[in-house]
């Protein structure tokens, strides 16, 4: 079901209605409560809602699953996406269209740039844990089996390095969000737990530099906004020149630090992993 509705209304000057669009947004993928994710794409929505003379009401989902069936079964209009639940959304409904993906900063702060890096990481007290080898009974936290960097890289990774998880580890937990997964690292309720660039900065902003990079799992293109054919052509085109000029203000407490014009094409390393991911029965789906 969906879970938040919050309409944001603008107006023309002569008062006239303006068309109303539905964005899509995950409210607990940083672990946000719904209040927060109001708070947090309110100022970029309603600019946007200006520069393009739009309504947009946001439409909080309940998780990956339920973000790729509104945006493949057109419910929603736009949706800010993470790249597997883009590449699955595509795969159902090929209208869906990324219009901008985001720019963001990497782990040092020292750069911005049209991706992020993945990883496993564990307690940097745990002498123990010295490589990928050294997590083999151990207890993994993942996120959800539509999270990119929570579990389809990951994965992709441990069966590149001929690792069924599985088996590999001793228990594996599917914690939901990735806060979550830092949070019971710091906790020591598990050993090691896939995560990605800007959680793992929060975590450290929340529990101190308590966690070591156990193995860099991938480099993947960043998440973005995609559209469907639901918001006319003239209409996407307006909103991704829009977002080109966003200014960095706009997204403070998101991740996001601008945007860029990237070709579908740069979505193409997401696909091979999706398929290769895929390939093991049951692999991406609804996680039990």
């Amino acid at each position: 079901a969906v879970s938040l509705l919050l309409q944001l209304t603008v107006h023309t000057a002569a008062g006239t209605a303006l068309p109303q669009y539905r964005f899509g947004v995950t409210p607990w993928q940083h672990g946000q409560s719904n209040d927060d994710i109001r708070e947090l794409y309110k100022p970029l929505l309603e600019w946007l809602g200006r520069k393009v003379e739009a309504e947009f009401i946001i439409v909080g989902a309940g998780g990956y699953g339920e973000m790729i069936d509104l945006l493949a079964n057109e419910s929603i209009d736009l949706g800010a996406v993470s790249p597997v639940p883009f590449v699955l959304a595509k795969q159902r409904n090929p209208r869906v269209t990324m219009l901008a993906t985001e720019l963001s900063w990497n782990f040092g702060d020292s750069r911005k740039g049209p991706s992020y890096e993945s990883f496993i990481i564990a307690r940097a007290d745990r002498e123990d844990i010295t490589g990928l080898e050294s997590l083999r009974a151990a207890r993994l936290g993942l996120v959800r089996k539509q999270s990119t960097s929570g579990y389809v890289y990951p994965v992709a990774y441990f069966i590149r390095n001929g690792i069924d998880y599985k088996t590999f580890f001793s228990r594996v937990y599917f914690l939901g969000s990735q806060p979550r997964v830092t949070d019971a690292i710091a906790s020591g309720s598990i050993d090691a737990g896939a995560t990605w660039d800007y959680n793992l900065k929060q975590a450290i902003n929340k529990h101190g530099p308590i966690f070591k990079i156990v193995a860099r799992t991938g480099t993947i293109p960043n998440l973005g906004i995609a559209a469907n054919s639901s918001v006319p052509e003239t209409m996407q085109a307006r909103i991704r020149s829009a977002l080109l000029e966003a200014d960095e203000s706009l997204f403070r407490g998101l991740p996001a630090a601008g945007y860029v014009l990237k070709e579908d094409s740069y979505y193409d390393p997401v696909r091979d992993v999706v398929q290769l991911v895929s390939g093991a029965p049951g692999m991406i789906g609804e996680e039990k």
